[in-house]
């Protein structure tokens, strides 16, 4: 695979911090990411890591601003490159935020918010500050609020509401917490049917028939991944 040959230590592994490569190797590295695609047949690479290094490491520095494939800022892409750290959950909470139009700080704050709840659904730990039920109220809210953007004309050219796929995903994934709150359901599937670009996809009905099934069963475990594997597909949820 060709990509190996930017890690470190490789004969291109300088070309992986040149602006002129930049588009294209942010765009394998966001595929890469864990969590951003369920199901893969292999392992994450690290290459958003290896990338950031190099920018780090170069005459022109970290670039900062906002990522165009996935559309979030580069410094919150940092932060979900390591998900498997443990400090990830304090990482998100201290996240200093970033400017940009009103949808897309909802956007923004709806993937950080999302990122703590997979964070501690990954590492299988609890916490009462804030609670998860206090999480996915206002993932709940920031969703809706996004959803929102979209009745006023001066946001009809912004298209963050196609990102919504991921933060939808991790609060329907809370399970019990979604069981007593049927209104919450309600306004979840408001928002992810406005998902434009994939809501009509095989992969998306594949989506919400597991999302589904474990609202059904009360299943607060179920293992995305396993599901999708199962189907024999992979999800992207960016």
């Amino acid at each position: 695979m060709w990509v190996y040959h930017l890690f470190p230590q490789s004969k291109n592994a300088h070309r992986i911090g040149d602006l002129e490569y930049r588009f294209s190797l942010e765009a394998m590295a966001i595929m890469d990411i864990p969590t951003f695609v369920r199901g893969r047949d292999t392992p994450t690479l690290g290459i958003w890591g290896f990338l950031r290094s190099a920018q780090k490491a170069s005459s022109t520095g970290l670039v900062g601003g906002v990522e165009s494939v996935s559309g979030l800022p580069r410094s919150l892409l940092d932060i979900f490159g390591r998900m498997a750290h443990e400090d990830v959950e304090k990482a998100l909470a201290d996240w200093e935020g970033h400017e940009g139009s009103i949808p897309h700080v909802h956007l923004w704050e709806a993937f950080r918010l999302s990122g703590i709840l997979l964070s501690r659904r990954h590492k299988r730990t609890h916490s009462d500050s804030p609670s998860n039920e206090i999480l996915v109220c206002r993932l709940v809210a920031t969703l809706d609020a996004l959803y929102e953007t979209r009745q006023r004309e001066e946001y009809a050219h912004i298209l963050a509401t196609n990102s919504m796929l991921y933060p939808y995903t991790a609060a329907r994934l809370e399970v019990t917490i979604l069981q007593t709150r049927p209104t919450w359901v309600q306004t979840l599937r408001r928002c992810g049917s406005i998902c434009d670009a994939y809501r009509d996809t095989p992969n998306a009905l594949i989506l919400e028939e597991i999302l589904d099934k474990a609202l059904e069963r009360g299943d607060n475990d179920v293992d995305l991944d396993k599901e999708t594997k199962l189907r024999g597909v992979e999800l992207s949820l960016f």
